[in-house]
């Protein structure tokens, strides 16, 4: 009796440290912090600004296209575009537009007509819920198309992503390079992008350093990066991470807890970057984003 009875102490007071071990490992902040990084996400891509509107990509080489949704045209627009829309032409020169009905250009006037240089790829057109401009990646140009009430913004869209473990919140030193380099990589079509890049991070890991090279984005420095989940439980393309600015000893953390996925996860209609080898990590990162289903 007495043996039964020590016995259920002893696996209670099991319980008690394990349920206290489980409650001290994620702070309410800090998981309320991650989970306020992912909705945030998520309203981004949902956005004016964002990727799930995207609904056409056409690669331009020199030369004049009928463009339209009818099945003849040289650049076929999606549905919700008149049959014969307009002409696109692409020359040393520059853009030139002509549409069969007026569409209005930097939200501002209404044309039939409009040109534009390679340098000034600023500018673009709407029509209906429809927004439409070029953008250029590495040498090659390409018209992108933007469907402001594309069916799956109004649909529930959630990223699956790993539990939040405050481990794979990584101190790490930041290594700058001695001046302003470039890198040189591919995007997923194979074409070949030119990155600013800053330096290098190493950590740690189970005892194993770790390097990664870190690029510039948007004025952040940021890595991309594959590693021993990719394609299996993440996205096959790899994902995306933010650093923080160094400290004066010039460390950084990296929150693996807020790797996110590209845009290409969830469009067909993106121009992704695919992580150097530098970046492929041996190790498993079970933290971030996961693949989308």
């Amino acid at each position: 009796m007495k043996t039964e009875f020590f016995r259920s102490i002893t696996i209670g007071l099991v319980l008690l440290i394990v349920a206290g071990c489980a409650s001290e490992t994620v702070d309410p902040a800090y998981e309320k912090d991650i989970q306020t990084f992912r909705k945030k996400r998520v309203n981004y891509l949902k956005s004016r600004k964002g990727y799930l509107n995207l609904v056409g990509l056409h690669w331009l080489d020199e030369g004049k296209y009928k463009m339209g949704s009818g099945q003849d045209n040289d650049l076929v627009l999606p549905d919700g575009f008149p049959s014969q829309f307009g002409a696109l032409s692409k020359s040393e020169n520059g853009f030139h537009f002509q549409f069969n009905t007026s569409v209005l250009v930097d939200s501002t006037d209404q044309v039939v007509k409009y040109n534009f240089s390679h340098d000034s790829l600023s500018h673009h057109f709407s029509w209906a819920s429809f927004q439409f401009f070029i953008i250029k990646r590495g040498e090659l140009y390409a018209l992108r198309i933007k469907n402001f009430e594309n069916p799956i913004l109004n649909t529930y869209f959630k990223i699956p992503a790993y539990p939040v473990d405050p481990k794979w919140r990584i101190k790490a030193q930041f290594n700058p390079y001695a001046s302003n380099n470039e890198r040189t990589i591919s995007n997923i079509y194979g074409h070949h992008v030119v990155q600013p890049t800053a330096g290098t991070v190493s950590f740690l890991h189970k005892g194993n350093q770790v390097e990664l090279e870190v690029n510039i984005e948007g004025g952040k420095k940021a890595i991309i990066f594959m590693d021993g989940t990719t394609g299996k439980e993440t996205y096959g393309g790899g994902r995306q991470l933010y650093l923080t600015e160094p400290d004066n000893q010039g460390q950084v953390i990296l929150d693996f807890n807020k790797a996110f996925n590209f845009p290409c996860a969830y469009n067909n209609y993106t121009t992704c970057p695919v992580p150097p080898p530098i970046n492929h990590l041996d190790l498993k990162v079970t933290a971030g984003a996961k693949a989308p289903k």
